[in-house]
């Protein structure tokens, strides 16, 4: 990614105080206005098995500063989330931005007269096409929520199941009780054991399903339906 401004004018100094030493005024590296602040502006890229964090530093006058937040922002919404760390990283660099964001917000106008012109800050990102980069982590949300609600290791008592395929390896989901493919439903689950005789202590019970998965051992007694 690129900054939106190419060879920034050089920083002008303020003239010294009267009666006092020389002093420097922050201006922005953009547009050589002031007031400005220092602030670091984040942008990430994601490539799934690599990953690229992009930095802009300040300082930036209010326009300057609010159009390369809105563009390293909006940038970051459709290109970072592509890689399992980049689904970590892209939310905190969005979450950075947004706090410089709110400072910059805080700044009054640039004062006219600057070496340069400040850019328009542009559409906010939530305004962009950028911003239907959200539907990615909302889509694998989803998706993990769908995954964990059919994973027969989270199954409670009175979930109902079912069960497709050979009776000696069948293909087990959670699902909803008034589904037709429901075919038991949990009576009793038996941690760390994978010994279909401890189903004897749930009443009711007339089959079983046990998985191991690494160190973990999981036993489901299972009943007819209601």
């Amino acid at each position: 990614m690129t900054a939106p401004f190419t060879n920034p004018p050089p920083v002008p100094h303020a003239p010294p105080a009267p009666g006092g030493p020389a002093s420097t005024v922050l201006t922005c590296r953009f547009c050589g206005s002031f007031p400005a602040i220092k602030a670091t502006l984040h942008g990430h890229q994601g490539f799934i098995i690599f990953m690229r964090l992009l930095t802009q530093h300040g300082p930036f006058c209010r326009s300057c500063g609010i159009a390369t937040c809105r563009e390293m922002s909006a940038r970051t919404l459709w290109q970072g989330w592509w890689g399992i760390l980049s689904l970590i990283i892209t939310p905190l660099v969005l979450l950075g931005n947004l706090v410089a964001r709110i400072r910059l917000g805080r700044l009054g106008e640039p004062v006219p007269g600057a070496p340069g012109t400040p850019v328009a800050p542009g559409k906010p990102v939530f305004r962009r096409a950028a911003a239907l980069g959200l539907v990615v982590p909302v889509a694998i949300a989803g998706l993990i929520a769908w995954t964990i609600s059919t994973d027969p290791s989270y199954a409670e008592v009175g979930d109902c199941v079912s069960a497709e395929g050979p009776n000696t390896s069948p293909t087990v989901s959670v699902v909803d009780c008034d589904d037709r493919t429901a075919a038991y439903v949990v009576v009793g689950t038996v941690e760390d054991s994978t010994d279909s005789a401890r189903c004897a202590q749930f009443p009711g019970t007339v089959a079983s399903y046990s998985e191991k998965r690494d160190s973990h051992e999981l036993l489901l007694c299972l009943g007819e339906p209601g």
